[in-house]
């Protein structure tokens, strides 16, 4: 993968998932303990769950937001989205 010429490595690809994977963990985590509120919180596991196993698949790989975050893993430098 290649973005504004820079190759995207598959180690960076992998660290990625794993970054967005972890989120949502921390995301099920707070809600659970209570740091956060949701009206849900069985659906709202559910759905992280279901977040946190397309992102290790790999099915978000495309997405602007993970390429913005595979850019900042491997070269420390946030780049905007527009």
């Amino acid at each position: 993968m290649t973005c504004n010429g820079i190759e995207i490595t598959q180690a960076t690809i992998q660290a990625t998932r794993e970054w967005f994977a972890q989120n949502a963990r921390d995301c099920i985590d707070a809600a659970q303990s209570g740091r956060i509120h949701v009206n849900d919180l069985s659906r709202y596991v559910t759905q992280q769950m279901y977040r946190r196993d397309g992102a290790l698949a790999g099915h978000i790989d495309h997405t602007l937001t993970f390429i913005q975050r595979a850019l900042y893993i491997q070269t420390g430098v946030s780049v905007p989205l527009l």
